[in-house]
């Protein structure tokens, strides 16, 4: 075929038609690369009462929850609702309400519920006491700043009624002396709770050893720190003087027995209070009596000077004469102190023998702490006994609400909200909410191209057919 000198129409259609193809082929890329932007058509607001919202089925609510799920399903542009929510939903509808990013559903939620985050924890005391240290914190002091309105107080409550009341703080704390479960703390419309498990504390400790510096000490760090001391000095092997009302050894009266030279004793006896559940301490020479080698921790081989003024200094524990211990296979080494042979020395070890556990110190002479140290050595004397005794005696924990998954619960609800839901979106003064933003109109072509995928290849190859086949008709290739 001739070519033929084309005329200036021609060569702008094919002109036309080449940049045609090139922009849809452009568009096509630039689609391919881009996410989708999603297209949540929230529709209506859904309003709900306190009722139903805050009871623990939601029935109505929970039922409008699942409809949106399942009219979701098979649906490919992503969907969303709305939902205003004057209260704290139950467990039951936050947790659906968590569920719904799982179904492509994007949840926004209006703030009505006049709550706030609130931090509750709640840890018992180790010792005989009972006491319990209560810590609340959280955004408090704001909650009702907005509105101009007088901010709420905080109030603690526990099973037998209202325990304080104070104006809002962010962070404020307690030392109660007893407590019925559970304990709950309230600012208006937020609410925490913990469940703090005090169970029945054995309080009373038999004391055994020679008198002396370090019985007569021990007995008052015990005493002061809320532990009933009973007593048995051995003066004369068959003379002993009594302090309290010393009884039988039985696991249902004592916690703790304290041994603390190495007198004769009913090894039999301890050891059989100690199986059935009972707790040991040995210090001092009581952890070189041979007869009681099965049931300790540690082998004491050689004793440990002490170090010349450091019952003043820092570290005063150093300044106390001690045992070198060895401990044994499956024992614990709870505590140690730096020597100068650059390896810590174990002051504190303790293992379990059958229902009880067994606890050695180190130290020989831990009166000196408490009468040569500095203006601080009765206090921590006092600490180093109790938390030897806690120890001993088993104190469990604080038993405080849990989940199997990473998500608050109703320890603290609103906290539970935000975490499964995100946060609250705003509104503006009508109540209508501004969450989704405006879509565009590029927006709105790319997804209709996007929905029409077949329709840019068409164009791209309509448009390339007819410019290759103007030219050919002109006699180009």
């Amino acid at each position: 075929m001739t070519a033929t000198t084309p005329n200036r129409a021609r060569l702008m259609l094919e002109g036309v038609l080449r940049a045609v193809a090139l922009l849809a082929l452009a568009v096509a890329m630039y689609l391919s690369i881009r996410p989708a932007a999603r297209r949540d058509r929230s529709g209506t607001v859904m309003r709900w009462s306190v009722a139903d919202v805050a009871d623990s089925s939601a029935t109505a609510l929970t039922t409008a929850l699942v409809r949106a799920v399942v009219a979701a399903s098979g649906d490919s542009p992503s969907r969303a609702i709305t939902v205003e929510l004057p209260a704290v939903p139950a467990a039951r509808t936050r947790g659906l309400l968590g569920t719904m990013t799982g179904a492509d559903i994007t949840v926004h939620w209006i703030d009505r519920t006049q709550a706030s985050g609130l931090a509750l924890s709640a840890t018992a005391v180790a010792g005989p006491s009972g006491a319990v240290d209560v810590r609340v914190a959280g955004a408090m002091a704001g909650i009702m700043a907005d509105s101009g309105a007088t901010p709420m107080p905080l109030v603690v409550r526990d099973g037998g009624g209202t325990l304080d009341s104070i104006p809002n703080v962010q962070r404020v704390g307690w030392r109660l002396a007893s407590m019925s479960p559970p304990l709950r703390a309230s600012v208006g419309a937020s609410v925490a709770r913990v469940a703090v498990a005090t169970p029945p504390f054995a309080r009373r400790v038999m004391l055994m050893a020679q008198p002396g510096w370090e019985s007569k000490f021990t007995a008052a760090a015990l005493e002061e720190a809320g532990w009933h001391v009973d007593g048995s000095y051995r003066v004369a092997p068959r003379t002993a003087v009594t302090l309290g009302a010393p009884a039988r050894l039985d696991t249902s009266r004592y916690a703790v027995v304290v041994l603390l030279d190495s007198m004769s004793l009913d090894v039999a006896a301890l050891t059989r209070f100690v199986q059935q559940g009972g707790g040991l301490v040995l210090g001092g020479d009581a952890l070189r009596i041979p007869a009681l080698a099965p049931i300790s921790p540690v082998r004491a081989t050689s004793t440990r000077g002490a170090v010349a003024g450091a019952l003043l200094t820092a570290t005063p524990s150093r300044g106390l004469e001690a045992w070198e211990l060895v401990a044994k296979r499956g024992a614990f080494v709870v505590r140690a102190d730096a020597s100068d042979h650059g390896h810590a020395e174990p002051v504190l070890v303790a293992h379990r023998v059958e229902a009880g556990r067994v606890v050695a110190s180190a130290y020989r002479n831990s009166w000196r702490w408490r009468m040569e140290g500095t203006d601080d050595g009765a206090a921590e004397h006092r600490a180093w006994w109790g938390g030897v005794l806690a120890l001993a005696a088993g104190v469990p924990p604080a038993v405080a609400d849990s989940l199997a998954d990473a998500y608050p619960g109703d320890a603290a609800p609103y906290a539970d909200l935000v975490a499964r839901s995100g946060r609250a979106v705003r509104v503006d003064r009508a109540g209508v909410p501004d969450a989704v933003p405006a879509r565009t109109a590029f927006d709105t072509v790319l997804d209709r191209l996007r929905s029409s995928s077949g329709l840019l290849f068409m164009v791209i190859a309509l448009a390339l057919l007819g410019e290759w086949a103007s030219r050919r008709l002109r006699g180009q290739r």
